[in-house]
């Protein structure tokens, strides 16, 4: 049976930009049937200084330039895998022309 209530609770008094730009709030889905069964995911809240007509003036540097969810620290981690291989491949022992006229 379906009765279309909902509860939510939440534990702080508000987001600050000048806290964390970025804030991951858990979101839990249950029913009150046995066994009970629950779904939890998480919202990402980035939180942006606005105008009085609420449009955007400023937000964190990682929420502009990245909106396909790419944070700053998987960038720097794809950053380090590109100068990690493009490193091998310079140390890597260049064939001598001897070798070359054998081939």
């Amino acid at each position: 049976m379906i009765n279309n209530t909902a509860r939510i609770l939440t534990r702080r008094n508000g987001f600050s930009r000048h806290e964390i730009s970025t804030y991951l709030l858990p979101v839990v889905i249950s029913d009150n049937d046995y066994p009970i069964q629950s779904s939890t995911g998480t919202l990402t809240i980035r939180v942006c200084a606005c105008d009085s007509r609420g449009n955007m003036q400023s937000c964190s540097a990682e929420a502009l330039l990245l909106p396909a969810g790419l944070s700053t620290g998987a960038l720097v981690a794809i950053l380090l895998c590109i100068i990690i291989l493009l490193g091998k491949e310079r140390n890597a022992p260049s064939p001598t022309q001897e070798q070359i006229s054998k081939a």
